[in-house]
């Protein structure tokens, strides 16, 4: 998750644990969040397709997906 203050936080849940609660609680601690990402999750911008390659505490690294 993108916590608003240039870092991303990261959301490995215990086994056992409740993602949508461990959200709720992010989402709580950091109230000017941004997005949540996922690695191999597909985004467009500006439209161009990327694939989200690796996900670190302060940048995202991003793949290009060929057309077609």
């Amino acid at each position: 998750m993108d916590t608003g203050k240039g870092k991303f936080v990261d959301l490995t849940p215990k086994e056992g644990e409740d993602v949508g609660a461990l959200m709720q609680l992010l989402e709580e601690k950091y109230p000017n969040h941004g997005g949540w990402f996922q690695e191999g999750e597909v985004l467009v911008i500006k439209g161009s397709t990327f694939r989200v390659k690796r996900i670190k505490p302060t940048e995202i690294t991003l793949k290009l997906v060929k057309r077609g």
